[in-house]
């Protein structure tokens, strides 16, 4: 199982701008990464990945010898 974490200012104070419903979301999504955080869509080489689901999108690194997901960013898009 992974830790996420938040690694970038972008992405801490977009978790701000969003509402409670969204947050719900996100919460969904980083369940899903804690345990399969490799199912993301690549974002070219490397390991940094985007998950988009119900209205957000979250591009994470992965850095799989610490067990961790750091989150760079989180946006919104239309649904």
């Amino acid at each position: 199982m992974y830790i996420i974490r938040i690694g970038s200012p972008v992405a801490e104070a977009r978790l701000a701008d969003l509402s409670d419903a969204e947050i719900d979301i996100l919460l969904e999504i980083y369940e899903v990464l804690r345990m399969t955080p490799g199912n993301g869509r690549s974002l070219g080489t490397g390991n940094t990945l985007v998950w988009d689901y119900n209205g957000l999108s979250v591009i994470y690194f992965i850095l799989d010898h610490q067990n961790e997901v750091v989150v760079l960013r989180v946006d919104r898009f239309p649904t």
